[in-house]
């Protein structure tokens, strides 16, 4: 992926170059800063908001097997990802057989691939908020279901998506209460569920039972429950990126107040996607996303008058029809 966005990188650089001697030749240097300046800024926007743009303002994400749990905290080491093939592997695992029952079913048909790639950050010190992106190979575009998986959290199932139409990769910010295996489960349309795995490794633990602002050292800005808002970003040939960012707590319930009293649970729990050509997705979510949960989807093909209908697990409903800023 990397060297691809590399060779297209210096592929355009040398052809804008081009542009600017001819430019230069026809039409003085005065113009040339004008068409410079054009040029990055639709290369910048297009070519990068593919899946490692548009998330989270200064998330270093890596797309390796294991985050780093290392002092330094910067590439996985021989030890960390050592320690990673290990954590991985469900014949190792307490827990994945009843998470495989529970949530893909009794007999499903499981398959550990490497083509799903499961993207986060290297160091993760923000333990309530980390943003996740899972690339999908091209053979798995059209997939029935999603599960995503998050073995050692008190609330292993983070979301799941059927989709609608062919969805190429998928984005969100999720909480790990401690280091963990993450799995994305992908069922074609053959059944097969095939499953992407990484290891996450946390600097601080707590991103389930710990509140994302703590009132008691910080003042603590809530906006209004259920404000969505929308963007959609062109991609490379004709693709979208639909971006969706829901205000909303996503209570947990195992964070106390400032009188030690539990804050119930309460969660964004689904989310219906759809434009003027009918629907996109339904995703179901649990409070293992962070607060104001932030979506991501990459399609292979624009729509138009992108819409979103949701409700919690209180029964409140909320719409983007009115209003739809970002």
């Amino acid at each position: 992926m990397f060297s691809f966005l590399l060779n297209r990188l210096i592929f355009d650089i040398f052809n804008a170059f081009s542009y600017i001697l001819y430019i230069q030749k026809h039409l003085g240097k005065f113009l040339i800063k004008y068409f410079l300046f054009i040029f990055i800024y639709i290369y910048s926007g297009v070519s990068f908001s593919g899946p490692f743009s548009d998330f989270k303002a200064g998330a270093e994400l890596s797309e390796e097997l294991s985050s780093s749990p290392t002092a330094k905290r910067n590439t996985p080491n021989s030890d960390s990802l050592v320690q990673s093939i290990d954590a991985l592997n469900p014949e190792n695992s307490n827990v994945w057989r009843d998470l495989q029952d529970n949530l893909l079913g009794n007999d499903a048909n499981v398959l550990f691939v490497d083509d799903i790639k499961l993207i986060m950050q290297d160091y993760i010190e923000e333990a309530h908020k980390v943003p996740l992106i899972v690339t999908l190979p091209k053979r798995l575009h059209n997939f029935k279901n999603f599960v995503l998986i998050i073995e050692n959290n008190p609330i292993q199932q983070a979301m799941s998506i059927r989709p609608y139409r062919l969805i190429e990769s998928l984005g969100m910010n999720i909480r790990l209460e401690d280091d963990s295996p993450v799995r994305a489960a992908v069922q074609a349309d053959n059944g097969i569920w095939y499953v992407g795995s990484k290891m996450a490794f946390v600097a601080s633990a707590g991103g389930c039972s710990t509140p994302a602002c703590d009132p008691s050292v910080e003042v603590c800005e809530t906006g209004t429950i259920g404000k969505i808002a929308i963007k959609q970003y062109e991609r490379e040939a004709g693709a979208e990126r639909i971006k969706l960012k829901i205000t909303h707590p996503m209570e947990t319930g195992f964070v106390t107040d400032l009188e030690g009293e539990i804050i119930p649970e309460y969660f964004v729990k689904n989310i219906h996607v759809d434009d003027n050509e009918g629907a996109i997705a339904d995703i179901t979510t649990f409070a293992a996303l962070s607060s104001d949960p932030v979506i991501l989807l990459d399609l292979p093909k624009k729509g138009q008058s992108v819409r979103i209908h949701v409700k919690d697990s209180l029964g409140l409903e909320f719409f983007s029809y009115d209003n739809n800023t970002m």
